[in-house]
């Protein structure tokens, strides 16, 4: 195995060894980072009984050296195991030489494979330049344990001639297989014996390769039938994944945990991008525990009560957290902006300098929380928690699992839209602040059925599309209330922080005043779109 650590040289020949292909670019990016090693992976797999002795290799090479290892690796895939569909191998693994986290992926004859050292002991969380990689392949797909294999290894060195570096590694595995079970997926355990011809430098000893596979051919070792131990685990698994496909008459069980999948892959591809704050990060974060509460709402009869009401508060813990720093981001590029439709005379001097210090400061202390957030035990427990939700969801045993989508799941969205209705009948009964108050709330349970609508379109198609986009009209008008709403209160706390240090709150107050003829003029098309929404029929 031809290795090389992150550097510019390494780069150059980390894009010769990895397959052409979106992920090219991001084994590359990978490559310069020291915590990661890329190397060309070109070896032989071979399928021995079980007492059967290893062929007598004195002819063609010299043994220099060799041990015998334990070797317990944890494979990740997604629910439907797009990875291994892509042959994409991610595990973690302990014992041996190379202990860590390894991600290989197709290079022509050979595999590229990734490498990045065992971190503090979180067992569950892929690191950013592997998960990059993935996310290039196979998009923002949740990644959770799929099988853990036990190998027992014995190796021996082989050189061409004596007294050489060591071109090849012989492997003798035993190896103990368990798929895991989940949802559509029954668990198995298997054992077998396979050995495995390893060049030491790829391109570098292939006479030597091609005549140990001639040898174990002559004495009768076939060629692996799979091509990799995760393969043989999972069987045929990733095939029938292939296949299936949501409809209408899909359990409803099935079509929630595809919905819930996609948003759990988000939360997993964007924490490294909340973490240094990349563009739009925090606020797809946001969005998508926000979406992951309003199904485990709106589908809640179809789980453990108790664990429904634990996940849907943790997520809205780090949601609020996210909020904060999201916030902070929106005003930060909305209230300067605001300026510029005022007379000059109505902005007093120095009014712009000062706003964006203020928002600044703000926006950097949320990021900054943000970024503590990540590292905390509670937040390594919630991924923790939404990845066991896939693997082994807690089902309502009173719920019947194979009630499909296309019936069940009008009772649930019903009530959804009928909590829209309730809150608007306050909206109509209140005036002013009061009034402000409820269409928020209209706006909020408005989002729970747009993304209850989304989840659907997942298996009831069109239809349900077309109502979740008539939903987010809904959402995205009230949104402008809500905008105001809020800027309106930042416009007070920095008027007040601009008063506190010797500064005119003049600009400030005429701000304000712009927000609230906003919110006026917004009233009668987010009224419009809220009927629409009513009217359109799933």
């Amino acid at each position: 195995m031809s290795e090389h650590a992150g550097s510019p040289a390494d780069s150059d020949v980390a894009e010769s060894d990895a397959a052409a292909g979106p992920a090219a670019e991001a084994v590359v990016a990978a490559a310069e980072s020291e915590r990661v090693s890329v190397a060309t992976e070109e070896e032989l797999k071979f399928a021995p009984a079980p007492e059967q002795p290893i062929p007598d290799l004195s002819g063609l090479a010299h043994e220099v050296g060799g041990e015998s290892m334990q070797l317990d690796a944890v494979y990740f895939d997604s629910p439907d195991f797009q990875l291994s569909r892509a042959k994409l191998t991610l595990r973690r693994r302990t014992g041996g030489t190379d202990a860590g986290w390894h991600l290989k992926l197709p290079a022509g004859s050979a595999r590229t494979e990734m490498h990045v050292d065992l971190s503090d002991g979180d067992e569950l969380r892929v690191p950013a330049e592997l998960l990059a990689v993935v996310r290039e392949e196979v998009g923002q797909v949740p990644l959770i344990p799929v099988a853990l294999l036990s190998t027992a290894r014995t190796t021996t060195l082989l050189a061409e001639r004596a007294g050489d570096p060591a071109v090849a590694e012989l492997s003798d595995d035993h190896v103990t297989a368990v798929r895991f079970a989940r949802p559509g997926v029954a668990a198995a355990r298997s054992e077998w014996r396979e050995l495995e011809v390893e060049l030491v430098e790829a391109g570098t000893g292939q006479a030597l390769l091609d005549g140990i596979a001639e040898v174990f051919t002559a004495a009768g070792i076939e060629p692996a039938e799979a091509p990799s131990k995760l393969a043989r685990a999972l069987g045929t698994a990733p095939q029938l994944a292939a296949k299936r496909t949501l409809t209408r008459k899909s359990p409803l069980v099935e079509t929630v945990l595809a919905a819930m999948a996609e948003h759990i892959g988000v939360l997993q591809h964007r924490e490294q991008d909340v973490a240094v704050d990349a563009p739009d990060a925090v606020h797809k974060a946001r969005v998508a525990s926000r979406r992951l509460r309003s199904i485990l709402k709106t589908f809640a009869p179809l789980f453990d009560a108790n664990s429904v009401t634990r996940l849907r508060e943790e997520l809205k813990w780090f949601a609020t957290r996210l909020g904060y720093a999201r916030d902070a981001e929106v005003q930060l590029e909305r209230l300067p902006r605001l300026l510029d439709d005022l007379p000059a005379e109505a902005i007093t001097d120095g009014v712009a300098e000062q706003m964006t210090q203020m928002l600044t400061a703000h926006h950097r202390k949320s990021v900054s929380n943000v970024k503590r957030t990540l590292s905390t035990a509670r937040y390594r427990k919630l991924l923790a928690s939404l990845q066991h939700w896939l693997e082994d969801p807690p089902f309502n045993p009173g719920w019947d699992a194979t009630a499909p989508t296309g019936k069940a799941y009008r009772p649930m969205l019903d009530e959804a839209i009928a909590k829209v209705r309730r809150q608007q009948r306050k909206v109509r009964t209140t005036s002013g602040a009061e009034q402000l108050v409820h269409r928020h709330e209209v706006r909020k349970k408005a989002k729970v059925v747009r993304y209850v609508c989304e989840a659907l379109s997942l298996a009831l198609g069109k239809p349900a599309a077309e109502a979740a986009e008539a939903w987010e009209a809904v959402t995205e008008h009230y949104g402008e209330l809500n905008d105001a709403a809020v800027a309106r209160e930042w416009i007070q706390q920095l008027g007040r922080r601009a008063e506190e240090d010797g500064h005119p709150s003049f600009t400030y107050g005429v701000l304000f005043g712009t927000q609230l003829h906003h919110t006026e003029a917004s009233l009668k098309d987010a009224d419009r779109v809220l009927k629409r929404a009513f009217e359109t029929k799933l």
